[in-house]
């Protein structure tokens, strides 16, 4: 009898380690009423067991069966328990509620057909969208976007002749008329690219030879199939410095396109032509420096590109305001016709103490312009994005 009981218990056990780890289940919610052909979730899952080498999650729709590969991005165990932030496509329709069941694949049953989107020599990312280059022929330190190719509009090239495109951060010191950037980072500074299965990630950080009292970080995220790409920034002033000139959010472009467009706080948009005198208005009336989004656009070749801007927060180590002066979203008439836009933070010479902290997170799109509603395109993504899909992670 006893032994009897000794077998039951052992069974018991046997069975209960035996017993699958629940699996999660996530639900995407749309609520802002927008239609969202594509976009990327990012939950936490947690798991009893740690995924094995052949083995990959995927998410099955409840509604169609659709099975779709999600990649493990990032991992940790906490309390015996594995945690793993995934990320994988959905698509809803406005107000929409969706189940994905999330479940565990040997990988040679799990196919991913995603195209490379970075080049062998980690200098160029491309999606089906646009191409954007990280160098000259000259400077392969590939530090920020040098210019950006836009596929669907012949092939046309954004682009700066003399910089870099991308101009953001930049400060510039009260003893020097010199403007450093991201693209002036010591050599040795950080400059890690992590390619994923949906997303390539650059990342910079360091301080420059010439302003080594400021630390700058740096971070891009492009996206499969998806015409915008992120960037944020910080920059953390680390020992007390003068300064004349501060700013973010800048893209700095050759002749290349025939109207601005910006939206204010109210939700009323403006339009402005970049080539006439209509332009002199912000010279008195300012785009303000946090401006929802704002775009330059070619009316007759049909192309636009903006910042929509996401998040904006300048406050220092202490919890307090870093000090500001002036702040402004410029838009800028230079040399050669060129045109370009930046926020100014501070434009005039003002000591910065230790903790002064500025952080920004944009989205930079590429949009078609139609005649009757150029900005059409690029307000709904700004809803988009400024609306995120809600994630909820319920067990099995």
């Amino acid at each position: 009898m006893r032994n009897l009981i000794k077998y039951i218990v052992l069974i018991v056990l046997i069975a209960g380690c035996s017993t699958p780890d629940k699996m999660p289940i996530i639900i995407v919610s749309e609520t802002a009423g927008l239609d969202r052909p594509l976009e990327y979730v990012n939950p936490i899952i947690s798991l009893g067991n740690k995924l094995k080498e052949n083995e990959v999650f995927v998410a099955m729709d409840s509604e169609d069966g659709s099975v779709i590969p999600v990649d493990d991005i990032a991992f940790a165990e906490i309390e015996n328990r594995f945690e793993y932030s995934i990320i994988f496509p959905v698509a809803v329709t406005a107000n929409q509620s969706k189940k994905f069941n999330i479940s565990i694949q040997e990988k040679k049953k799990s196919s991913l057909p995603v195209q490379q989107m970075l080049s062998d020599d980690n200098l160029v990312i491309e999606n089906k969208y646009y191409k954007a280059t990280f160098s000259t022929e000259d400077d392969k330190r590939g530090g920020q976007v040098n210019g950006i190719e836009l596929k669907n509009f012949k092939n046309q090239l954004l682009k700066r002749s003399h910089i870099a495109m991308h101009w953001a951060p930049n400060f510039s010191k009260s003893s020097s008329e010199l403007y450093f950037n991201l693209e002036d980072l010591r050599p040795d500074s950080k400059n890690l690219i992590e390619v994923e299965k949906y997303r390539v990630i650059k990342e910079r950080s360091g301080i420059t030879d010439s302003v080594p009292e400021i630390l700058i970080e740096g971070r891009y995220e492009f996206y499969d199939n998806l015409p915008y790409f992120l960037f944020e920034s910080m920059i953390s002033v680390q020992k007390e410095v003068e300064l004349n000139l501060l700013r973010n959010d800048e893209m700095t472009m050759d002749s290349l396109f025939t109207h601005l467009a910006y939206a204010q706080k109210d939700g009323t948009i403006k339009r402005l032509n970049l080539y006439s005198d209509e332009l002199d208005v912000l010279e008195e009336n300012h785009v303000t420096d946090d401006a929802p989004w704002l775009a330059f656009y070619n009316l007759e070749k049909g192309y636009g590109f903006g910042s929509i801007r996401l998040q904006y927060d300048n406050t220092n180590t202490k919890g307090g305001p870093s000090p500001m002066h002036n702040p402004y979203t410029k838009i800028t008439k230079s040399s050669n016709n060129g045109r370009y836009w930046n926020r100014v933070l501070s434009d005039t010479i003002q000591t910065f103490p230790v903790g002064s902290q500025y952080y920004e997170k944009n989205a930079y799109l590429i949009f078609p312009v139609g005649s009757e509603s150029p900005v059409k395109v690029i307000k709904n993504y700004a809803e988009r994005l400024n609306q995120p899909l809600g994630i909820k992670v319920t067990d099995n």
